[in-house]
């Protein structure tokens, strides 16, 4: 009855929908409530509930608690609420490996429809550290376009759009040191036959039948063309740059060309002091969970939020995780692509947020959940983007647009979805899916987020969010579906991978995913850990 889901909560016991919707309508004796109330799940699924009356000759013994992924006993797409604290045998806990271990993260998704025994192994001595802490998150929010977009698509904004990307990408340029002097474009000519350093926009690029890169680059104030012989020593550097590259270039002008001996990327300082932290407390990266789609791995996320609760083994480093952030695509979305419908589980927008709120219900109440939107999110395509509207995300999270710098325990994240690694990939040669943190660490050295205009769609605010104008501790990304890890002068490089199992699209591209991986960051030691939550995992 009713008045025993309300005693069940007033003993701090959670109850799975069904669970709840089940007992209310049952009369239950005081043994089978007591039974309840002194279960160790801090989430009771229907299996534990029918048990307990079960034993109190209220009901049948149940059958055998073999739950199959995606059966047809949840209409949603989802399992239950509390089937996400009881559907994992203790003796596949995820497996950790430290980001200095050799040991490759997981290629292949092992099939997520397996049937498995429910055992919840939750000790219930289990008492998170982070549970002792307040959080501590400040949104920088002049890096965060939510409630601030101004675009109307003229002539004027595009403009504007342009000559802030110029302008702050300068100013970082003109702080590198140089002997030489930082001039103007119209300035050259009153320097000939001096080594000189403009700073200039590349407007556009080629490589010539000898073999030499040849530019035509443009400041406020003039245009000019420039030439890279493949006889320089640096000219490797040259092959990296792309179209709307702002890029400073030191040489000397000739009588029909401006010859380059060197270009300098805005790029992030080498040297910078080390952040540290005194508690012992940690983050959890997640992306591209792509609720609503076929593939959603739910058992293995499911899993993840019970390992949260200290239930699938490796307690202490659970009991630290204090935040967890995700970086897009949380929903799979519709209409997306052509015929994406075939591919979904949930064909309701609103269902597909209705369901991922669900999920985030199960989170401890001691874990702050961080969410920005992707490509697949109930938000405008074009780049940057804003906060996840309340009308589809009503979970108690704290929601970021993409890009956006967020201070973390002071540790400054920007936590931007990815989608522009697809044409910075495209563009730069030596760059692969495989390592997703390569292509991360090429906008870092640009300081921008979309250095190609046109190939990922930007809005044209006045502002360039896309831009990065303070050095980040760590870049959060995901989109690509493979997690990928890398130091670069002092600022970690995240790449988090996917909940969801690889695609057609992505068997006919060759590509490989990391499903199910989940890097966890703690911050006292500065240590990476990448947790598997696939059945069986690595």
């Amino acid at each position: 009855m009713q008045s025993d889901v309300l005693a069940l909560r007033g003993a701090q016991k959670r109850l799975a929908l069904d669970a709840e919707s089940f007992l209310a309508s049952q009369a239950v004796d005081a043994s089978a409530l007591s039974a309840l109330m002194k279960s160790h799940s801090f989430i009771l699924t229907l299996d534990e509930v029918r048990s307990a009356l079960a034993e109190s000759s209220k009901l049948p013994p149940p059958d055998p608690i073999h739950k199959e992924h995606g059966s047809g006993a949840h209409t949603d797409g989802l399992m239950s609420k509390g089937e996400a604290h009881g559907s994992m045998s203790a003796s596949q806990s995820p497996q950790a490996s430290s980001s200095n271990s050799d040991s490759p993260l997981h290629e292949k998704a092992e099939p997520e429809r397996k049937s498995i025994e429910t055992i919840v192994s939750r000790s219930p001595t289990y008492k998170p550290l982070a549970k002792e802490y307040a959080p501590r998150i400040k949104i920088r929010e002049h890096t965060d376009v939510s409630g601030q977009s101004r675009c109307v698509g003229t002539v004027d904004d595009f403009v504007a759009y342009f000559r802030d990307r110029f302008e702050r990408e300068s100013m970082i340029l003109r702080q590198h040191q140089t002997n030489l002097s930082t001039i103007r474009v119209d300035q050259i000519s009153q320097h000939t036959g001096e080594e000189v350093r403009p700073v200039v926009m590349v407007s556009d690029r080629r490589i010539t039948h000898n073999g030499n890169l040849f530019m035509e680059v443009e400041d406020e104030y003039g245009q000019m063309k420039a030439i890279f012989t493949s006889k320089e020593r640096n000219f490797p550097k040259a092959r990296g740059i792309l179209k709307d590259d702002v890029i400073a270039i030191d040489g000397r002008m000739g009588p029909n060309f401006f010859s380059i001996k060197d270009i300098t990327y805005p790029d992030i300082p080498l040297l910078r002091p080390t952040k540290t932290l005194e508690e012992d407390l940690a983050i959890a990266y997640l992306s591209d969970i792509h609720v609503g789609s076929k593939l959603f791995l739910e058992k293995s996320f499911r899993r993840f939020v019970r390992w949260l609760w200290g239930e699938e083994g490796r307690e202490e480093l659970a009991g630290k995780v204090k935040y967890v952030v995700i970086a897009g695509d949380v929903c799979d979305g519709i209409g997306v692509y052509p015929a994406q419908e075939k591919e979904l589980s949930i064909k309701d927008i609103y269902e597909q947020y209705a369901a991922f709120d669900k999920l985030m219900e199960l989170m401890p109440d001691w874990v702050e959940v961080i969410v920005s939107p992707g490509n697949h999110d109930g938000v405008r395509r074009g780049e940057p983007q804003p906060i996840i509207p309340m009308e589809l995300v009503r979970s108690d999270v704290k929601k970021i647009g993409s890009p956006a710098m967020v201070d973390i325990e002071e540790f400054r994240h920007l936590v931007y979805h990815g989608s522009s690694l697809d044409s910075v990939i495209a563009n730069v040669p030596g760059l692969n899916y495989q390592h997703p943190e390569n292509a991360m660490k090429e906008v870092l050295v640009r300081r921008h987020l979309s250095p190609v205009y046109g190939e990922n769609p930007i809005v044209p605010e006045r502002r360039d969010y896309m831009m990065i104008d303070e050095e980040p501790d760590i870049v959060h990304m995901g989109h690509l579906h493979k997690n990928g890890l890398l130091k670069y002068r002092g600022t970690w490089l995240v790449n988090s991978g996917t909940f969801q199992d690889r695609t057609d699209f992505q068997v006919r591209m060759g590509h490989v995913p990391t499903p199910g991986i989940v890097p966890v960051l703690e911050l006292k030691s500065q240590q990476f850990y990448h947790l598997k939550f696939m059945e069986g995992g690595l």
